[in-house]
Order: structure tokens, then C-alpha cells, then sequence
């Protein structure tokens, strides 16, 4: 098999707040655990060139780390609204302890009552990954501090029950106002299949000229690996991990059993078989039908303490 790219990917460092389900809601990540990641991975630049782009969620608990990391270290840097975490509606953002016991059934709200907003990618100088739909924490757009009194009252009714329902079995509870799993996954894949379709054929278009130019004794016999980071959430990385993985991303124990520690690093190799000289320049773009995607890395801790 052929290498032709390595995608890191690294979940968001812990964020400022009490722990809850934080899914669309845009909480910063601790400034000194995002320092001392930033610190790493300019190092490890530094001395291995290790990543040669950058794509990150657009929520601030990655896009901060992304962004510092790329005017460091001069690399492009991509948003891709698809792989924003999950939307969890009347839960997401609120604190655990905050959350009642009681057995009171939730009220019923339309979906089409909320109003919304779209996670905008911010005029930073940056670039949408190609493919990429805008995505909202529902359905329509509007400014997000409109949100705030509707948001109050409706979280207002949240109780543990319905919660404890969605951690055993997320696909089948959707909590009010949220994103279903299904919609989630569907959302992940399609974004994650944008992301493979540019970068393969950035890494492609690299070996097509590397093979082009003429080679002497010395020289190397493979073009370089190209590597990629994307800065992302926990959901997401395990929606991609299943997919890779052919594992049941519905069930409770895919979510409950695998730890995505904040920081930790998962690896992902896109490979091709290896072709004939006269079928290599047709390599693209009948490339995505013969990737190889292989897990070499799952959470693997980058720091101490993460």
C-alpha cells in the first residue's frame, strides 16, 4: 500500500465551565491548557514539520488553538462547520448539577419555535473547507443573543430523566431541541468525506509532480507523506473512529466505553493500493473508490494531566 496522508486528529483541551454536555454552545477552552498544547505542537513543527495544513471545527474551543497554531507556524488553516460537535439542545451547556431529578415530562416544543443561530466562520482570513453546509443549532438564523431568553426558559424544563434515557440509548432518544445522532452522523460523514476528497487530492497532485521531475541516485524513491491536523470534538472523532472502524456508532457503549481524553490524539492513514506506472496518472479521481483508511492511533494523551 502507497501512503499518501496521515490525519491527525486532536480534541479540544478542556473548556471554562462546569461539566455539562457542551455541544454547540461556544464555551473558550482553559487558556493554560491551550498554551501548553499550542506549545507542543509548534515544537514538534519546529523540528519534524509535522502538518502541512490545518481544519478545525468552528467552535472557539478549537478554533483558538487552530488559529494560533497556523499564524505560528504559517500554515493554511480551513473551517469546516460540518464537524461541529453534536447540538443537544435544551442540554447543551447546562450544568449537570444544575439538571433536576424529578420524573416531570418534558413539554413539548416545536423545533420550528426555536430560534437559532448559524456558527459563522469568523472574518479571520480563513477558508471553508469546499462541500461544507452551513450549520445552525437548529434551523434558522439569527443573532445568537436572541436566543438567550427563549434558551433560559426552555432549559428550564430539562430533568434527568430524559437525559439518563439519551445516554442509554442515544439513537433512539432525541432530546428536545436536538440534533438526532442519525442527523449527527450523517452530518460528520459528509464532512469528513469533503475532507478526504481535497486532501487526497492534494497529496496526489504532490506525488503526480514528484514523480515528474527527474530523480537522481540520491534522491528519495517516495514522494513525502502529507500531513494533516484537524482540531476537533469528541463526538465527532468517534463518529469517524466507527465509520473507519466498522463499529455500531447507535449503541450507548461506543460513547460510554471509549475515553477521548481532552488533548489526546487519534491517527488516521489514507493509503492506495500500489498501480501500474501507466495507471498512475490516472490515480486521481478514482482515488476515493480505492482509499485505504486505517486507525494507527486512538487517544493517545499528548501531555501529562490532559
Amino acid at each position: 500500500m502507497l501512503v499518501l496522508l496521515v490525519i491527525d486528529l486532536i480534541r479540544h483541551v478542556k473548556v471554562v465551565g462546569q461539566p455539562a454536555l457542551y455541544g454547540c454552545t461556544d464555551v473558550a477552552p482553559v487558556a493554560s491548557d491551550n498554551s501548553r498544547l499550542l506549545k507542543y505542537l509548534v515544537g514538534q513543527q519546529k523540528t519534524a514539520h509535522a502538518y502541512q495544513s490545518i481544519i478545525c471545527s468552528p467552535l472557539r474551543r478549537c478554533q483558538l488553538l487552530a488559529t494560533e497554531f497556523s499564524q505560528l507556524c504559517q500554515l493554511p488553516l480551513a473551517i469546516s462547520v460540518g464537524l461541529q460537535e453534536m447540538n443537544f439542545g435544551c442540554f447543551d451547556g447546562v450544568p449537570f448539577d444544575d439538571i433536576p431529578f424529578d420524573a416531570k415530562p418534558l413539554d413539548s416544543v416545536l423545533l420550528s419555535e426555536v430560534p437559532v443561530n448559524s456558527i459563522a466562520v469568523k472574518e479571520v482570513g480563513l477558508e471553508k473547507v469546499p462541500g461544507d453546509e452551513v450549520l445552525s443549532c437548529g434551523g434558522q438564523d439569527h443573532n445568537i443573543s436572541n436566543q438567550e431568553q427563549y434558551f433560559k426558559q426552555v432549559k428550564a424544563k430539562a430533568h434527568w430523566s430524559q437525559l439518563e434515557a439519551f445516554f442509554q440509548a442515544p439513537a433512539e432518544v432525541i432530546l428536545p431541541q436536538a440534533e438526532a445522532l442519525a442527523d449527527f452522523h450523517s452530518r460528520v460523514m459528509k464532512a469528513w468525506q469533503n475532507v478526504l476528497t481535497q486532501q487526497v487530492a492534494i497529496a496526489t497532485e504532490q506525488a503526480e509532480n514528484f514523480h515528474a521531475k527527474p530523480q537522481g541516485p540520491l534522491a528519495k524513491k517516495t514522494p513525502a507523506v502529507r500531513r494533516v491536523l484537524v482540531i476537533v470534538h469528541g463526538g465527532v472523532i468517534r463518529m469517524i473512529l466507527a465509520h473507519i472502524l466498522q463499529l455500531d456508532w447507535q449503541q450507548a457503549s461506543w460513547y460510554q466505553k471509549l475515553q477521548i481524553g481532552h488533548g489526546s490524539l487519534s491517527r488516521i492513514c489514507i493509503s492506495q493500493p500500489y498501480q501500474d506506472k501507466n495507471q498512475a496518472q490516472h490515480l486521481y479521481p478514482q482515488a476515493e473508490q480505492l482509499l485505504h483508511q486505517q486507525v494507527t492511533t486512538i487517544a493517545m494523551p499528548l501531555l501529562e494531566d490532559f
